[in-house]
């Protein structure tokens, strides 16, 4: 049993601290989000992932909408725009040590050497933006990073879970 729950431990240890989630948001103060509650997607967006990456970042971005009580429409109040950036990163996450000494009568020496340790990081950056009649309204940045070879239920728990944290302010609040 302790060794269960040791190994469940240092797996959620390793989820969670290699989940790096940044968010940032702006937008048009005197815009009313209240009475714009459609959107759509912009038709010409070149989105520059896999078609399964695409497809976890729309349906969690529908998902969101949905919750914050916009639906999809083609009345278009709102355009979204999404441009994403991949890229692999390498990250150097510490340092061992290894050491060698010798010691006597008041006399002592040693030698070290350092073997760094480095592991490659997917990283997702995606800028949210959303118009209204051509004009920027609503832009939100974020960015994800995760393992290179996270598998498809973490990275689509990543998107969902960073999209969420990108939309939890909004629609912002009327001033």
């Amino acid at each position: 049993m302790m060794k269960r729950i040791f190994f469940l431990s240092v797996i959620i240890l390793t989820i969670v601290s290699c989940n790096t989630q940044k968010v940032s948001v702006d937008y048009d103060r005197n815009f009313n989000f209240d009475t714009n509650k459609s959107y759509t997607f912009s038709k010409t967006d070149r989105v520059r992932l896999n078609d399964l990456d695409s497809a976890r970042l729309f349906k969690s971005i529908e998902k969101g909408m949905l919750f914050k009580g916009f639906q999809k429409s083609a009345e278009n109040n709102l355009v979204i725009h999404v441009v994403p950036e991949e890229y692999v990163s390498k990250k150097q996450t510490s340092n061992v040590g290894l050491g060698l000494g010798t010691g006597g009568i008041g006399f002592g020496g040693g030698v070290s050497v350092g073997i760094p340790i480095t592991s490659q990081k997917l990283n997702q950056n995606y800028t949210v933006s959303m118009l209204n009649e051509g004009r920027l309204v609503w832009q939100g940045i974020l960015k994800l990073e995760m393992p290179l070879n996270a598998s498809p239920a973490v990275r689509e728990a990543r998107v969902d879970s960073g999209v969420m944290k990108l939309l939890k302010n909004f629609p912002p609040k009327a001033k």
